[in-house]
């Protein structure tokens, strides 16, 4: 009898740290969402918004549980990945999103979906918005057309932070088709600078049809002298502010590519920037942004 009563006052205990208003629900915020197959950004991430109704006095704790959906249906961790199925939305708070990716493959297949439902909310009645459909968009079959059309010469200007728009000419060469990395790898030639090399990988947003090219940082792109502290080393690095990020992560380029004008032109949300190293142990910086190439 005291073993039963201790549990009770235990569970009892537990269901007072949530919310105690009746009138709040929460429900799936999107009936359907379309996402590219592939994550194709290191900067963008996807969500199943889960949004709250009326004013919660405490703690809603909600579980979400996933199926595939349809013919061709997407099946949990081998076509995506969830980070959690259960989240905690703090008092007060209107919404919380699921942080989910997609797992895609090198083939030319038919979109895939999933369902997403809340399974469990404590300290809420679930609504009656309940089902969210993602559907994972296909990108390979976009790639013979939008991989060999970014081949070859490019006139471009960019945007110096300390110098004011610089012109710079390069070349873009990709992978022949059955090789290895075809649609995959491709190098940046005379980038960001005459006579430097740069590697990159090759992706497309299936659904924007954006495309990213990924620089990856710590690359050796060519060596340069100063006149007061010699040669030095021209490395690409990705930064955030006035820091320097020097290993972990990787830069994107965005750029929306039309194919009947030939142009490219990136967001300019997106900046990179230059970082030269001296053997004397100065650093020298630069950073660019609004870059536009043409044909």
């Amino acid at each position: 009898m005291s073993l039963c009563a201790l549990a009770v006052t235990s569970c009892s205990d537990d269901d007072n740290a949530f919310n105690t208003d009746s009138n709040v629900s929460v429900q799936l915020k999107e009936s359907a969402i379309r996402v590219s197959e592939d994550q194709v950004s290191n900067t963008d991430y996807n969500y199943i918004p889960v949004e709250v109704t009326g004013t919660s006095n405490g703690p809603i704790e909600v579980t979400i549980e996933v199926a595939p959906y349809g013919t061709d249906g997407a099946v949990a961790d081998k076509n995506y990945v969830f980070t959690s199925y259960t989240m905690t939305i703090p008092a007060g708070e209107s919404e919380i999103g699921f942080q989910y990716y997609p797992k895609g493959n090198d083939e030319i297949n038919n979109d895939m979906s999933f369902e997403v439902k809340i399974k469990d909310a404590k300290g809420a009645k679930i609504g009656a918005q309940n089902q969210t459909i993602v559907t994972l968009v296909d990108n390979e079959g976009l790639i013979p057309v939008y991989y060999t059309g970014l081949a070859g010469a490019w006139e471009g200007v960019m945007e110096s932070t300390y110098d004011g728009p610089l012109p710079i000419n390069f070349t873009i060469e990709t992978v022949a088709e059955g090789e290895a990395g075809y649609g995959k790898n491709v190098t940046l030639i005379d980038f960001p600078a005459a006579g430097m090399t740069t590697a990159a990988q090759f992706s497309i947003n299936g659904v924007t049809q954006e495309i990213y090219v990924n620089i990856p940082s710590g690359q050796q792109l060519g060596l340069m002298n100063h006149p007061n502290y010699g040669e030095g080393k021209l490395l690409l690095y990705p930064v955030s502010g006035n820091s320097y990020t020097t290993s972990a992560y990787n830069f994107s380029l965005k750029f929306n590519f039309d194919l009947k004008s030939g142009q490219y032109v990136q967001d300019p949300e997106y900046n990179f920037g230059v970082l030269v190293s001296f053997a004397a142990g100065m650093m020298m910086y630069d950073s660019f942004s609004d870059m536009s190439f043409m044909r």
